[in-house]
């Protein structure tokens, strides 16, 4: 099946920023954005990935900002995320740390946050899949409905973690408030290098198209970046565009082909330098057609 039946989908701008700060920002948050909207990006992903550790006060100082420059924000939820885990106290701040981002999305005009749901706890995958979508239900129901912020669980990389292509459309498909966040890096790990062609590619797109329709095409948040893996799947983050895959450019010829406009978020080791290279790709693809 092809996608949209091979129809152009006219949606708004394809947005490329940076997971996290650019390095030459020093963390000051007015320089955070000038080299976002002078690099002509339009995208920033928020690392709170050891726990959203920001006031108030700088919450909205960032949200002030975005809407300036009009930059798309997502939040990064904490690596040490486990809603299934042996121990209920990790379960229980897990739920926490995901009820306060929902809680400070608004201050910081943050559309997604983006986490992991962890791993499976020692419990069978199916098991697994129930207790976090019974968990991610709960934090829901304490700070999500009327949000316009959704949760966005991510594709894994490591094989023993939940996180697989078929999980992650079965919880966007049985929980409100939910759309995947697809990082490619990590699929490509964890299929142990297996993928990378515009084949694979499009089964994939296809494959949350069909399951999620509209919520998917309307809210597609992507990770890229080179990765190195193992057997075991995910080891390390690696530079885009080098000898490191997965290759992301059959991926950018179908989002400039089908007309898809996702929010690219280069987890790249130098994020800005992926962004960049992620946003030349774009470029080159549809300068060729004019």
């Amino acid at each position: 099946m092809e996608i949209h039946n091979g129809e152009v989908i006219l949606l708004s701008r394809i947005r490329i920023g940076t997971a996290g700060y650019p390095s030459g920002s020093k963390g000051q948050l007015e320089k955070v954005f000038d080299i976002l909207t002078e690099a002509d990006l339009s995208a920033l992903e928020y690392a709170a990935v050891h726990g959203l550790r920001t006031s108030k006060k700088r919450a909205s100082k960032i949200g002030e900002l975005a809407k300036k420059h009009d930059i798309s924000m997502s939040i990064h939820g904490a690596y040490y995320i486990s809603l299934a885990s042996k121990s209920d106290k990790t379960r229980r701040s897990s739920k926490d740390r995901l009820v306060k981002a929902l809680e400070f999305a608004p201050r910081m005009a943050v559309s997604r946050i983006v986490f992991h749901p962890g791993t499976y706890g020692g419990l069978p995958p199916r098991e697994a899949h129930i207790v976090i979508k019974e968990a991610l239900q709960e934090v829901w129901d304490i700070a999500g409905n009327g949000s316009e912020t959704l949760l966005a669980p991510e594709i894994a990389g490591k094989i023993n973690s939940y996180g697989s292509v078929d999980e992650i459309v079965q919880l966007c498909s049985e929980l409100e408030g939910t759309v995947p966040t697809i990082d490619w890096a990590h699929l490509h790990a964890r299929r142990v290098g297996n993928f990378g062609t515009k084949q694979q590619y499009l089964d994939v797109l296809t494959r949350f198209e069909d399951e999620l329709g509209d919520l998917f095409v309307n809210n597609m948040h992507f990770h890229v970046s080179g990765i190195k893996f193992t057997d075991k799947g995910e080891a390390a983050h690696r530079p885009l565009g080098d000898k490191w895959g997965p290759d992301i450019l059959p991926l950018m010829e179908i989002v400039d082909e089908v007309g898809y406009s996702p929010v690219i978020i280069s987890e790249s080791p130098d994020p800005l330098h992926g962004a960049l290279y992620a946003k030349f790709l774009l470029e080159e693809l549809q300068g060729a057609k004019s």
